[in-house]
């Protein structure tokens, strides 16, 4: 696998094919991205005016952060001069709200777990769960994860961005996104409870 230093020189450089492999490395994170900012039919517009600002700009990428985190940064600028362009802004109205814990029934009152949670073992080839599956179940229940925290949770786990940027980016309080990510966790993190002890999603 390509490293991303080499990566980035290449694109710099404009070696043949150098693009290509950033396209197929980051396009789906992207488009994954700005569909919930967006919407399905300028999500593709999006994501390309983000390649081309960044190839544009590639000798200005310092390394200071992932490749990944700076293309995010642009698909979120691009995000909102496309719906500027086009008089609409994102409904944030349901962003935010607290929708309760998904784990909340697994405790007493007094705090402590009702019952334990799974613990994994993949000591043997029936206990393990294959990457593939796994990451198919990750992926549907991504989609599944309400507007909010879905955006909250991709940017911050797989766009690299810290609270105060996710805050700024979103219009909300930092409090807010912290609340809104552990939500997120939790809902996945019961998944693969789940993934693990039934073997199915």
């Amino acid at each position: 696998m390509i490293e991303e230093s080499a990566l980035i020189e290449d694109l710099r450089n404009q070696k043949p094919g150098a693009a290509e492999i950033a396209v197929s490395l980051h396009q789906g994170f992207l488009l994954l991205m700005v569909k919930p900012l967006v919407g399905e039919d300028l999500a593709n517009d999006v994501v390309q005016n983000t390649w081309i600002k960044a190839l544009a700009a590639i000798n200005t990428f310092e390394g200071r952060s992932q490749f990944r985190t700076w293309l995010t940064r642009i698909a979120l600028n691009e995000a909102k001069a496309l719906l500027r362009k086009h008089h609409r802004e994102t409904s944030l109205e349901s962003w935010g709200e607290d929708l309760g814990s998904p784990i909340a029934n697994r405790f007493k009152e007094s705090g402590a777990w009702q019952t334990l949670p799974h613990t994994w073992h993949h000591d043997t080839p029936d206990s393990f769960l294959t990457e593939a599956e796994l990451q198919e179940c990750i992926t549907k229940h991504l989609h599944r994860l309400p507007l909010a925290q879905r955006g909250v949770i991709m940017l911050r786990e797989l766009g690299g961005l810290g609270f105060a940027e996710i805050a700024e980016e979103l219009a909300m309080s930092e409090g807010n996104i912290r609340v809104l990510l552990h939500r997120a966790r939790q809902t996945m993190h019961s998944m693969l409870n789940h993934f693990e002890e039934e073997g199915t999603c």
